[in-house]
């Protein structure tokens, strides 16, 4: 569908002058720390020179509040069970809370999720709310994500394709095994994700209109109405997430956070910057070739491979993704595979592991999320077993970049370099990690053309 209001606005948007430099005075002036619990590493697509942790025992997260005002943890909860993601996210809460209170520090504390509202939504969130002991709190809905071409209007979140902007439960995303839904109005998705126990009378939003023409003053009062539970955010630019953003850091109310990678640059004044050259990622020259392993099955990432295979010279290795229910023709496979890679690598081939396309569901949403995780698992048995460093490792998916990071490459703790191209991250690993200093590429699922995976793979010859 095609929506010309909407256009107009994204238009008039564009040409707004924004809020940053009043977020950085805001900031300066009531010092919060910024901390976002991603539920996959996708969530670090619009930062840079930002720390992300993926352990949170409290002495490492001690010393990150010390000395990190902005920094993500990856919980990876998307990955999780709702029952498991609930009690990963009170307990974060609750040492967050703890800490805070210790050093004396305001918190903001964001859960970064699916800018397509695929995850445990609004279980994850109350969780936390409930962690910090934060009575009575409000949520922020900001699902916006204009890197990725997702934007709020009327209340309706839409997803850009090509041309056109789709209402987000018309998209392959709400299709979801395990996360899928019926509503692209936010109003009515948070009463059908909430199963009815959100009350749709005591959810509000602020429309485009009054994030541009209102003051903070009169927005900070709106999000502080005291019969609200839930606020979304409509936006189709920068300057209205800053707008609201800059009436939530003057606002003394008890919030909590829903959104998508946009609002973190938003809140904390993190300027957007030009995509990542070449010699940026690629600090020490390597004659290996790079590693992309892809385990995302959504139908943009399948085009995107398709088109992959027809232009490139990379060595393309298959895993049937029915194997991994057969642990001995699976140890099997996993050998050959294994040596296919380091000897392609050694001669400076790139390689290109993926999953068969197939989709293997489940009876039930559980069942369906276990079968993603096995496919992970698989994946990690992989690179764990690999010796050879890649000039890079490329990781395509949500959860598949996630348990790459953490459990195939023992990553503890990264930097966030910036972009290589719009909505795609790029990790500095750190000394400890299995690969010390490498890049890692982290590429959602759900972003970039069909020719964004050969663009990249060609930036980086």
């Amino acid at each position: 569908m095609f929506h010309s209001a909407l256009l107009k606005s994204i238009k008039e948007g564009d040409k707004l002058l924004g809020h940053e430099a009043e977020i950085r005075a805001e900031l300066a002036k009531n010092p919060k720390s910024i901390v976002i619990l991603d539920d996959d590493p996708t969530g670090t697509q619009t930062v840079c020179n930002v720390p992300v942790i993926t352990e949170w025992t409290e002495e490492i997260l001690e010393k990150e509040l010390l000395a990190s005002p902005v920094f993500f943890i990856l919980t990876n909860s998307r990955s999780l069970q709702a029952d498991e993601a609930n009690v990963l996210g009170q307990l974060l809460g609750e040492r967050l809370q703890k800490l805070a209170d210790k050093h004396q520090k305001k918190l903001i504390v964001i859960s970064r999720s699916d800018s397509t509202l695929r995850g445990h939504y609004p279980n994850e969130v109350d969780a936390l709310a409930k962690g910090m002991n934060v009575k009575e709190a409000r949520q922020i809905l900001a699902p916006a994500f204009f890197e990725g071409g997702r934007y709020t209007f009327d209340d309706t979140h839409y997803v850009k394709e090509g041309n056109e902007f789709v209402p987000a439960a018309d998209t392959p995303f709400a299709k979801d095994n395990t996360f899928g839904y019926k509503s692209s109005n936010l109003k009515d998705w948070i009463v059908e994700k909430s199963e009815g126990k959100v009350d749709k009378n005591s959810i509000s939003s602020i429309s485009v209109q009054s994030l541009r023409n209102k003051s903070s003053e009169e927005i900070k009062s709106k999000i502080e109405q005291p019969e609200t539970t839930h606020i979304i955010t409509n936006a189709t630019s920068y300057t209205d997430l800053q707008a609201m953003a800059l009436a939530i850091l003057k606002s003394d109310s008890s919030l909590v956070f829903r959104t998508a990678a946009s609002f973190i640059n938003a809140i904390s004044g993190i300027a957007i910057k030009p995509c990542l050259t070449k010699d940026q990622i690629l600090k020490t020259p390597s004659l290996n070739g790079a590693l992309l392993v892809i385990g995302s099955y959504v139908p943009k990432t399948t085009a995107q491979l398709a088109y992959l295979k027809e232009r490139s010279n990379a060595i393309f290795l298959e895993l049937d993704v029915t194997n991994v229910f057969d642990i001995g023709v699976f140890c099997k496979e996993l050998v050959l595979l294994v040596e296919k890679v380091e000897s392609s690598l050694k001669t400076g081939k790139d390689v290109v592991i993926f999953t068969s396309r197939e989709v293997k569901k489940g009876t039930t949403k559980n069942e369906s999320l276990d079968i993603v995780n096995r496919v992970s698992n698989a994946l990690i048995s992989v690179i764990k077993k690999i010796r050879v460093q890649p000039k890079y490792i490329l990781a395509k998916g949500g959860i598949t970049s996630s348990d790459i990071a953490t459990k195939g490459l023992n990553v503890r703790r990264a930097n966030v370099l910036g972009q290589v191209l719009k909505g795609v991250p790029v990790w500095q690993l750190d000394k400890d990690a299995k690969f010390p200093n490498m890049a890692y590429i982290v590429f959602p699922g759900n972003v970039g053309d069909d020719m964004a995976l050969y663009e990249l793979i060609s930036l980086l010859k």
